[in-house]
Formats: C-alpha cells, sequence, structure tokens
C-alpha cells in the first residue's frame, strides 16, 4: 500500500511544483514544429444603429486574410503570409482554404483582409493595391491592427468588416391614374427590366489593403441589369438595387425601368421610364464609398418622377446584413 501510495503522489507533486491545473494545461497555445504559434479568425458587420449588435460573416463567404509585422507600411512591406479562408458551417468562423492554419512566431502583427462577400474569391493586391475591381460586387474590408501572439487574451483575431462599395435602391410607385402590375419579364431571372449605366473601372479603380479606400471612378459605362423583385401586385409597387463602385463627382447614372402598367385603369402595353440620378453635392465622390442611396421612382402616365435621394452608411440597414451575394 506504501508503494502504490508513493506512486500516486508523484504526478499530484508535480503539479504542484509546476503550479498548472488541468484547464491551464488544456488552454496551452497551440503550435507547431518551430514553436510558432496558431492563428484563427472570425470576422462580423457592426449593425449597431439598428441596434442588431453585430452580424456574422454568413457561410460560404471567402476572404483573404494577410499577416503584417506591426506599423509595417503594406505598399513597401511584403505580407509575413496571405492565404485564402472560408466562412465554414460555423457563421462567422473562418476556415483556412485546404484546411490551412496560420502559424506565427511570438510577436505583435496587424492583419488585413478582403473579401467579396461571397462564394467567389477576393481581389488580389501588389504592393498593397489591388487588381482593378468590378461594379455588382460587395467589397467587404477588415483590419485588426497591434495584435500580440500568443499572449492576446481574445486567443482570436476579430476581423469587423465594413463595406466599400455603393448601393443604389430604386422603389417604384404608382402615380395617379396610373398602376404598375408588372415587369416586362419575369422578375427572378437576368433580364432588362431595370437596368442602369454605372461607373467605368477602366484602369484606376482599385482598393488600397491599407485602408480599404477605393478611387472613384471618373465616367460611365454601358448599362448593366439591376436586381429586381417581383411587383407587389396591392399595394402597385417594386424594387429595383444594384451594387456599384463609387463614383466621381458630376456622374449622374441612367436607370431606365421597363414595365407593364394601367393608365385611367386600362392596360398598356410595356412601358419604358428613363430617368437620372442625381447624387448629394460633395466635394470628392458623388456617390460615396460604403453608402446606400434610396429613391423613389413614381410613375406617370408619360414621365417619371425620381426622387431623393436619402443617403445612409450601407452597413447601417436593416436586411443589410452580411448574407452572401451570388457571385
Amino acid at each position: 500500500m506504501k508503494t502504490t501510495h508513493l506512486l500516486l503522489s508523484i504526478p499530484l507533486a508535480l503539479l504542484a511544483v509546476t503550479g498548472c491545473t488541468s484547464d491551464e494545461l488544456q488552454e496551452k497555445p497551440q503550435t507547431n514544429e518551430k514553436g510558432e504559434y496558431a492563428v484563427h479568425f472570425s470576422g462580423n458587420m457592426d449593425m449597431t444603429l439598428t441596434k442588431a449588435g453585430t452580424t456574422d460573416v454568413a457561410t460560404g463567404v471567402k476572404a483573404t486574410i494577410s499577416a503584417y509585422t506591426k506599423d509595417d507600411d503594406v505598399i513597401s512591406k511584403t505580407a509575413i503570409v496571405s492565404k485564402g479562408y472560408t466562412v465554414g458551417i460555423t457563421a462567422g468562423a473562418f476556415v483556412g482554404d485546404e484546411s490551412y492554419v496560420m502559424y506565427l512566431p511570438k510577436g505583435d502583427y496587424d492583419f488585413y483582409s478582403v473579401s467579396t462577400n461571397s462564394a467567389t474569391a477576393a481581389p488580389t493586391f501588389i504592393s498593397g493595391v489591388s487588381t482593378v475591381l468590378a461594379n455588382g460586387v460587395d467589397y467587404l474590408w477588415a483590419t485588426s491592427a497591434n495584435f500580440n501572439v500568443p499572449t492576446n487574451t481574445n486567443k482570436e483575431v476579430t476581423l469587423a468588416f465594413q463595406r466599400k462599395a455603393v448601393k443604389i435602391i430604386i422603389n417604384v410607385v404608382s402615380g395617379d391614374g396610373v398602376e404598375l402590375t408588372g415587369w416586362k419579364a419575369t422578375a427572378a431571372t437576368d433580364n432588362d427590366n431595370a437596368t442602369i449605366t454605372p461607373p467605368d473601372p477602366s484602369t484606376t479603380v482599385k482598393m488600397a489593403l491599407a485602408n480599404g479606400t477605393i478611387t472613384p471612378a471618373t465616367g460611365l459605362t454601358t448599362a448593366e441589369n439591376m436586381k429586381t423583385v417581383a411587383v407587389d401586385a396591392s399595394a402597385h409597387t417594386a424594387t429595383a438595387s444594384y451594387i456599384m463602385l463609387p463614383l466621381g463627382s458630376g456622374q449622374n447614372p441612367i436607370v431606365t425601368l421597363n414595365v407593364k402598367v394601367k393608365i385611367g385603369g386600362r392596360d398598356e402595353a410595356d412601358k419604358q421610364y428613363t430617368a437620372t440620378l442625381t447624387a448629394p453635392s460633395s466635394t470628392s465622390s458623388a456617390f460615396q464609398s460604403g453608402n446606400q442611396y434610396t429613391y423613389t421612382a413614381t410613375l406617370k402616365a408619360n414621365k417619371i418622377e425620381l426622387t431623393g435621394a436619402t443617403v445612409a452608411n450601407w452597413s447601417e440597414q436593416t436586411g443589410d446584413a452580411l448574407t452572401p451575394t451570388e457571385p
């Protein structure tokens, strides 16, 4: 019995000497064979102004996450590592593509992330500047500065994403003597029910990795289809929307609506309405990064009246939580 007692007391004595509990041992940071520490990531968007707190990035959304030494200039310095991640089965939790796990030596780091809020990969960056961007993409950007590995108490890098593109919403309503009865074609398909002449990306519309700034376009390009929802048969209203790049002052996109209407109670043939979007005056950009511009388009017998725009930070809008957009 004495021998057994002595053998059992040895591991207890070791635990007492080291001062480690079983819980503390389980919380020991994950390391690789080089003694580097594993770094994990989560992503969300601040929705506090809608009293919704934060909204996790949706499952299936891809992002590129890059690590730099603290205070490194992303233009002149090269990322320590830059890899693709995808939100897995748990919303907000990024998982490295092909089971990749980022390991870093002990130290202080700045992390940057870019996403298209979809299953499409983020644009690539060279010397801190992206390739030319495109319309129709919900670009997201985030950073987490001065993160210490491995002593940070969160044990996880939280990326608070910001929207960097522009959203246009057209609320179509019926005017006196006019009833909107439908779109020209089925709203669920890609069609020309509603079109817009968006910013021309040219060769200059790119994102800066350091702060997510997108250089505004200076001109417009050929019309593209907007997203439309089915006409409300009882209210005779509908909505068209489009995600586009920021646009410099003095540029006014043209919106075309192809609809079916009743005028004076009589069915009319398909009718086309055209209107020009005017943004609030600005010295830097007509349609600014991260904003949502909402217009009301009132259909008249022979014209359209466009009122607005109301402008708000896109991330503040109810119903615009981070859900993956179509590639």
